[in-house]
């Protein structure tokens, strides 16, 4: 045969070589994504195809971690061998690595001779094998291809090790970041706590009423039962639920609040469950709900009444069962929490309307208390007034003033529809009017029409009338446009803050009062500092 006719034999096989050469070029963009056994199977098959092999066998290790993965094929693609053979082939195998790049072994299958060209994985994973009955196998365009088939596969490992430890690292850096997130969120909600206990200190009072609630107290903290606290606004309705808390075997664990009638429609679910990333707009971050933040702890739910109706039936799974799901989320989570709710609406009436749940009303009604207004229990109204004098005098560093008896008379003759709470916001404005002196309780409960001063026979003296014309000369307005004007003067610290309280520049600072007072005012009107989302 002259040269010219081997020439045109070997133009169809460097053809078919460069076909094959391109095919594999192609591979790792094919194998994105696809599990590993899938992309051995594929290999093979291409591989047995493209140099019609009698034998085709691989073992690497899973770049994904765990298990070997082998696969192997005979006679061409498409027949696949049983455990039992991929074993045999393994120990016949295994051995050739490292010792001979190409030998001859007896088939396993057939007992024919084969040419084996032995292929280890340039880092040190694996191997792959390929057999051919033929005697000249490899030729040199045969371990080109095969060679290259050998790169295309070790850069699918080491891609693919590469997006495994990516996305490890990702992972560990995401639960690092959400257990930041999560301590920061427990951190404030605690913090919150903790300035509250201080402002308000424990329940205070003498009447009989209070002495029958504290029993109840007693009764029931020990226990995991569900407490529902009744009453109206302002009555001490979470200032008991921390009283049950911190007596229960939970005290050392979060005490978790959450107002129902200030959340959002929209975000219930997701403040009370928490949301994964991506759940809806503005959810930028896994985070968690406020059931997770009072795990081992309480939940107190304070004014339920408000919760919508279509958000019922999951607070009560979560009640009956403990589990629960974020938004976005289809895993179900368990939780370990005790529920005290609070409400100043009347339960039972808005189940026979249909606004509450019957089922959801009796699982929250385990073992309710009902608060009794403080116009129904006056006997408290004196101990209360000494209990918040104190208090505001030390956070304004002034001395503390005495109750006249025209005071206290004028303190016991009032309704307080606001009930503990609006007694506390007159006592404070009470005393920061009288500026170290007496409390000013006529330029508060007297824009009420409820103040009588004490009348005299005789003049005031010259000095003292002209104190009463320089205070007549001062602005007087009412309670309700007063909470309106420290509103928006809170706001406004808070908007140039980027609402942090603490700290230089925060809004406490540029106030000039403590952070403890801020946190106490920011609460007693309904001011929060920063939403979280």
């Amino acid at each position: 045969m002259n040269d010219t006719s081997k020439d045109e034999e070997l133009v169809p096989i460097l053809k078919a070589c460069i076909r094959d050469l391109a095919a594999l070029s192609a591979l790792p963009s094919l194998w994105v994504g696809r599990e590993p056994p899938q992309v051995i199977d594929s290999f093979l098959d291409i591989l047995s195809a493209a140099l019609r092999l009698d034998l085709a066998y691989s073992r690497i290790e899973d770049p994904r971690g765990g298990d070997t993965v082998e696969a192997a094929r005979a006679n061409g693609v498409g027949q696949q061998l049983s455990r039992t053979r991929l074993q045999e082939l393994a120990a016949r195998l295994t051995p050739l690595i490292g010792s001979a790049t190409s030998t001859e072994i007896r088939s396993p299958l057939d007992s024919t001779t084969l040419r084996v060209a032995v292929l280890p994985m340039p880092t040190g994973e694996g191997a792959v094998f390929a057999a051919s009955r033929r005697p000249d196998f490899p030729t040199p365009l045969e371990s080109m291809v095969l060679s290259a088939a050998l790169n295309q596969l070790t850069l699918w490992l080491r891609l693919t090790r590469l997006l495994v430890d990516t996305r490890r690292v990702e992972a560990k850096l995401a639960e690092r970041e959400s257990s930041h997130l999560q301590l920061e969120d427990e951190n404030a909600y605690l913090r919150e706590e903790v300035e509250v206990a201080l402002a308000f200190g424990g329940i205070v009072g003498q009447s009989q009423a209070l002495r029958d609630i504290l029993a109840e107290v007693e009764l029931v903290a020990p226990t995991d039962a569900t407490v529902l606290i009744l009453g109206e606004s302002g009555t001490g309705k979470e200032l008991l639920a921390r009283e049950i808390h911190e007596r229960s075997r939970r005290a050392g664990r979060p005490l978790i609040k959450v107002n129902c009638s200030a959340i959002p429609r929209e975000m219930f679910e997701s403040e009370f469950f928490g949301h994964i990333r991506g759940a809806f707009t503005g959810a930028v971050r896994d985070r968690p709900g406020r059931f997770k933040l009072a795990e081992k702890g309480t939940i107190f739910l304070d004014e339920v009444g408000d919760l919508p109706l279509d958000l019922q039936p999951k607070l009560l799974r979560v009640l009956q069962e403990g589990q629960y799901e974020r938004v976005g989320d289809d895993t179900t989570r368990s939780i370990d929490v005790r529920v005290i709710a609070a409400t100043n609406r009347d339960l039972a009436l808005d189940v026979s309307k249909g606004r509450f749940r019957e089922d959801l009303y009796y699982r929250l009604s385990v073992f309710p208390i009902r608060i009794p207004a403080l116009r129904d229990r006056k006997e408290d109204i004196a101990p209360l007034a000494a209990h918040f004098i104190a208090l505001v005098s030390k956070e304004i560093g002034a001395p503390t003033p005495q109750v006249l008896d025209h005071q206290a008379a004028a303190l016991r003759a009032y309704d307080w529809p606001g009930n503990v709470r609006e007694l506390q916001n007159v006592i404070e404005r009470a005393v920061i009017l009288g500026r170290g002196g007496d409390m000013r309780l006529d330029q508060v409960l007297g824009t009420r029409g409820e103040y009588r001063r004490p009348t005299s026979s005789s003049p005031p003296p010259p000095q003292q009338q002209q104190q009463q014309q320089r205070q007549i000369l001062e602005e007087v307005v009412s309670d309700e446009e007063w909470r309106r004007r420290e509103r928006a003067n809170l706001i406004a610290a808070l908007t140039r803050s980027a609402g942090r309280i603490y700290g230089s520049g925060g809004a406490a600072e540029l106030l000039g009062v403590k952070p403890s007072t801020l946190q106490s005012r920011l609460r007693a009107l309904g001011i929060r500092a920063r939403e979280r989302v």
